[in-house]
């Protein structure tokens, strides 16, 4: 997985490229202090993912985001955030970022971020979820979601048990691998679930189910 590093702080770049060099399959590609030296260095080289923080001069993670996703929608965008950047997470998300990880993540965390968004999927941070959750309350965006809900069957009439169980520990923030431990499961088997949870749903991806799921759940 060829990953680049975005952020003004060298000391940052510094410690995430401690961190990943630790693992054989990811490859550090790149690096840049802001959005448009990213966008430079993507003329030339190709990353499957980019790691981006949030604020930086001359062009924040928020317009890069944009950006990137707009000209190379292939590549995955994990922003890196503090708990206080909670107004730039919706906007983040309407931009296109695929998925959100707190720069005091332990190594773990931000590893399996990288493997999630590199699979498609997205591991989003619970207290990420519930920061986006609340921004949304704010401007009635509950509202509009559950008059839509209620125009459509009940949750329990559209998914399986087992469907419902996956989806519970989705909004929990799980992985795939930490899902088919709790249930038993083979990390396949997880994954056609997670397929057909949003093709019933009529969703994109698991930002939006998660967001979908805080409602009702």
């Amino acid at each position: 997985m060829d990953v680049v590093i975005v952020d003004d702080q060298q000391i940052v770049r510094e410690g995430l490229k401690m961190i990943l060099s630790l693992h054989e399959e990811i490859n550090i590609v790149g690096e840049a202090s802001n959005g448009e030296e990213l966008l430079e260095l993507l003329s030339y080289i190709c990353p499957e993912i980019i790691l981006m923080d949030i604020r930086m001069p001359i062009m924040d993670g928020i317009i890069a985001t944009k950006l990137v996703k707009e000209k190379y929608p292939k590549i995955k965008v994990i922003i890196l955030t503090t708990f206080n950047d909670s107004e730039y997470i919706f906007t983040g998300l309407k931009n296109g970022a695929d998925g959100y990880i707190l720069k005091d993540s332990d190594s773990q965390e931000i590893i399996d971020s990288i493997k999630t968004a590199f699979e498609g999927n997205i591991l989003l941070n619970p207290k990420i979820t519930l920061k986006v959750v609340k921004a949304l309350n704010s401007v009635n965006y509950k509202e509009a979601v559950k008059a839509e809900f209620n125009e459509n069957k009940q949750l329990s009439n559209l998914l399986t048990p087992r469907e419902l169980e996956v989806a519970k520990h989705i909004m929990e923030g799980k992985s795939n691998k930490a899902i088919s431990n709790e249930l038993f499961i083979t990390e396949g088997t997880v994954k056609n679930y997670v397929s057909r949870i949003l093709e019933k749903l009529d969703l994109n991806n698991r930002t939006e189910l998660t967001l979908y799921l805080q409602k009702f759940i």
